[in-house]
């Protein structure tokens, strides 16, 4: 099943090679402005470090599984997960200038300007985001390839750089809790466990949905100022062989939830967004129902850019995430 596109549309790949080739002139100005910002910003081509799940025999035995309640100190497995990662250098090559030539479904992300009208401390009172921020994720939503007739928000998570490292048992149930930006590789949500959003938000909908196109799209902006350290990054999924995902059960108090973990693999290709502003949003698939699509998720995950200065502001930010429906 394919949804219907807006007629006459101009696709991103056919405006991007539509697009006049600059002279060696402006290609020289242009490197030069950008090699002067790299000196003293984190923008630009940047090599670093991501945490990719190991390539661990016990997986093919066990299935990975991370545990966000209390294990019993008497239980004969104490574990509250088997995940095992490990630091693997990808290149990131910075979109800044071209962010019109990627779209969610070709790339599985796309950026658009859009402001909001909340304060950034805002973001903190959960009644705010889930009334006035929502409904501005919603209107931004309506401006996707293929639009909406639904959607419906299931969760948000707010990220500060500044957080403390230190391992603790957070409240996953209390959404105003401000995480550290993830380097571990990841997709929000499995196939699987999409389906059991749909079935447990919308019960009296689901067998009804669920024929139409199903879509999980994660709406991320920065809060405050412009990432000056720990862009999100967004890995192209049409390089990401299926042998690389890896399924990886999440268990809270009230919900047993799944996402997708990735093996390194050398062939990856991997973006972002230089000095991205809070006006700017990227939007990024967690998943799709429609297989006719070339993209159907997008592993992402952040990194320490080694050009970020000294004394950069912490990077907060917010995600929200939406199901996403097109009915039959």
């Amino acid at each position: 099943m394919r949804s219907v596109f807006l007629s006459g549309r101009v696709s991103h790949s056919e405006r991007c090679s539509r697009q006049p080739p600059r002279s060696p002139q402006i290609i020289a100005k242009t490197s030069l402005v950008r090699t002067h910002r790299a000196r003293s910003m984190a923008c630009g081509t940047a090599t670093a470090e991501l945490q990719y799940l190991k390539r661990l025999p016990l997986y093919t035995k066990e299935k990975p599984f991370q545990l966000f309640v209390p294990v019993d100190k008497d239980a004969a497995d104490t574990r509250s997960t088997n995940l095992e990662f490990e630091p693997k250098e990808q290149t990131f090559e910075d979109i800044r200038g071209r962010e019109e030539c990627f779209s969610l479904d070709e790339h599985g992300f796309e950026i658009g300007v859009h402001p909001t009208k909340l304060s950034p401390a805002s973001f903190g009172d959960r009644e705010i985001v889930e009334s006035r921020y929502f409904e501005e994720a919603r209107e931004i939503l309506r401006g996707v390839e293929g639009g909406y007739d639904e959607v419906f928000f299931f969760d948000w998570r707010l990220r500060n750089s500044a957080t403390p490292k230190e391992e603790v048992m957070f409240d996953m149930n209390d959404l105003t809790t401000w995480l550290r930006p993830s380097p571990n590789v990841h997709v929000d949500q499995s196939p699987r466990a999409v389906l059991h959003r749909v079935l447990l938000h919308l019960p009296d909908k689901a067998a009804f949905l669920l024929q139409g196109r199903v879509r999980v799209i994660n709406v991320w902006r920065p809060i405050d100022n412009v990432v000056e350290d720990y862009p999100l990054a967004f890995c192209d999924p049409s390089s990401v062989p299926a042998q690389d995902q890896v399924e990886c059960d999440h268990v809270r108090r009230k919900f047993k939830g799944a996402n997708m973990y990735f093996h390194f693999g050398a062939k990856h290709k991997w973006y972002y967004l230089g000095q991205q502003r809070p006006d700017e949003v990227l939007l990024m698939k967690m998943f799709d129902s429609d297989s006719s699509v070339k993209a159907n998720s997008c592993p992402h995950a952040s990194f320490h850019h080694p050009l970020s200065p000294a004394n950069a502001r912490p990077r907060k930010s917010i995600e929200v995430r939406a199901l996403v429906f097109n009915y039959p």
